[in-house]
C-alpha cells in the first residue's frame, strides 16, 4: 500500500503582512519587506533538546547494561566468559555504588546483586529522566540573555 502526500493550496497571507506578487517565490523579499527575526537562541535551544535526548539514550543504555547484568547473574552465566566479564564489569562499574545497600540473612549473593542493582538501575532511569526534562524545557523556553547595554533607558538597581 502507497501513502499518497495530500497537495495543499498555498498559504493566503497573513493580516499585516504584504501580499508576495504573482510569481515571485518564496524566498525573496520586496523592498521594504522585513526579514523574519532569527536569534541564536533558537539554535541554542535546538541543541538543548538534542543534549536532552542524548542524555535519555546513555541512561537508557546503562539501564539496559545493568538489567542485562542481574539477568545474566541470576542465570549463572559462565562468569569466567569475556563477554559476560565484561558487561558485568560495565554494571559494577555504574551500579558499584548500590552494592551492598541491603543485605539478606543467609547467604543470597544473586538476590542482593538483584535487589541493589535493580533499585540503581531504576535510579538511573529517574535520573536521566529528570535531567534530560529540566535541560529539555530550558531548551524550549530559550535562552534569554539581557546586557545593561542592550536595555532601552537608563538602568535602574
Amino acid at each position: 500500500m502507497r501513502l499518497r502526500r495530500r497537495r495543499t493550496e498555498p498559504e493566503a497571507p497573513r493580516e499585516g503582512s504584504p501580499a508576495r506578487e504573482e510569481g515571485a517565490s518564496p524566498g525573496v523579499r520586496r523592498e521594504g519587506e522585513r526579514a523574519p527575526k532569527r536569534t541564536a537562541a533558537g539554535a541554542a535551544g535546538a541543541g538543548a533538546i538534542l543534549l536532552a535526548r542524548l542524555i535519555m539514550t546513555a541512561a537508557v543504555l546503562i539501564a539496559l547494561l545493568i538489567g542485562l547484568a542481574i539477568i545474566l547473574t541470576d542465570a549463572d552465566a559462565n562468569a569466567s566468559n569475556s563477554i559476560v566479564k565484561g558487561i558485568h564489569d560495565g554494571a559494577n562499574f555504574f551500579a558499584g555504588a548500590f552494592t551492598g545497600l541491603f543485605t539478606f540473612s543467609g547467604h543470597h549473593p544473586k538476590r542482593e546483586i538483584s535487589v541493589n542493582w535493580g533499585i540503581a538501575l531504576v535510579v538511573c532511569l529517574i535520573v536521566g529522566a529528570v535531567l534530560a526534562s529540566f535541560i529539555a524545557r530550558a531548551g524550549r523556553s530559550g535562552i534569554r540573555v539581557q546586557s545593561a547595554r542592550r536595555r532601552s533607558g537608563p538602568v535602574t538597581h
